[in-house]
């Protein structure tokens, strides 16, 4: 007789649109690129830090965030936050 493993969710409890990484554990950090343009100027740097994003806000230019590794949901929670993206 064959047993049934079913596993237990991670978001179980948690209020529905709540920033859960369900994938593998990652130890290293989300690589963040920022491209920022208009038609006259285009500049890419990469990012140490999610705040360095921020001031691009209020930026009359385009500005594309680019994170490689959604892993790290304190990352993904202050860019929704600060950008008041919805989850």
């Amino acid at each position: 007789m064959s047993k049934f493993i079913k596993k237990v969710s991670k978001t179980i409890g948690l209020a529905p649109g709540s920033l859960v990484y369900v994938g593998d554990k990652k130890q290293e950090k989300p690589r963040i690129s920022i491209i920022d343009y208009n038609q006259e100027n285009f500049n890419e740097k990469q990012a140490t830090d999610i705040e360095e994003c921020f001031p691009f806000k209020e930026s009359p230019t385009i500005t594309w965030i680019n994170i490689d590794g959604i892993h790290d949901v304190d990352v993904i929670g202050k860019i929704g936050k600060h950008f008041e993206i919805h989850h």
